[in-house]
């Protein structure tokens, strides 16, 4: 019997929003005890960056900004593919090592594109700073011609897994299954929000990721108030 996960299709929305349903997923993980992936898009030209990186300030007058839970680096969200693979405590993905399971989703990413699609080989660490995710290829990283066709960011806590991608191509829903479907062996069953995560999902957004706090925005207000009053003195 294959194995069977949920898939959700998210309507359009906010990058705020975008955020907080990931995370709503992920904390509801243990409820639902079987992986989703879930393909979204964005209302507006948007850019979502790594949790360890600096508030992108140049791109506030033509980009929605919002920081990601997931580490990496800066994406830009419109004309790319976006999708999240949340995968809960109990499933064996969460029991391998974190380059092994980031791999073999990107795998069935990769089977997914209609095109010869390679992972990109290596051991290095992830680079730090301030880098756009598409410009630094890690390990495990699905290529096409050399250059970089997808990549993503995850993160494990004592919910599960969070597995944030981005595909620089546009691809249907049913294509991104079938990759999966491939690869791993699974079926899907579509699902919703519940009640619960669609609320907590709103919450999140107002009161998190729409923050100038959670965004770093705040503190780069400070940084530029104290730079202004250095030059003025």
């Amino acid at each position: 019997m294959p194995e069977t996960w949920f898939f959700l299709e998210s309507p359009p929305a906010g990058a705020a929003l975008n955020m907080a349903i990931d995370e709503a997923l992920v904390l509801n993980a243990a409820r639902r005890n079987r992986p989703l992936l879930r393909v979204y898009s964005w209302l507006r030209p948007a850019v979502s960056y790594g949790y360890f990186q600096k508030y992108p300030a140049p791109l506030a007058g033509s980009h929605e900004i919002v920081r990601r839970p997931t580490g990496g680096g800066l994406v830009y969200h419109g004309e790319d593919t976006t999708y999240t693979v949340v995968i809960p405590r109990s499933h064996r993905l969460y029991k391998v090592s974190v380059a092994n399971a980031y791999a073999t989703l990107h795998k069935a990413v990769a089977a997914a594109l209609e095109m010869k699609a390679d992972l990109q080989e290596g051991t290095t660490h992830s680079p730090k700073g301030q880098y756009e995710c598409f410009q630094k290829p890690v390990p495990g990283d699905v290529m096409v011609n050399g250059r970089k066709l997808a990549g993503a960011a995850q993160r494990r806590s004592q919910w599960g897994i969070l597995h944030q991608g981005s595909i620089a191509a546009k691809i249907s829903a049913g294509q991104l299954k079938e990759g999966f479907r491939k690869t791993l062996g699974v079926e899907f069953v579509s699902c919703k929000l519940f009640f619960e995560e669609m609320a907590l999902s709103e919450e999140l957004a107002r009161e998190k990721y729409a923050t100038d706090q959670w965004n770093g925005r705040a503190k780069f207000m400070e940084r530029e108030a104290r730079r202004r009053q250095r030059i003025v003195t």
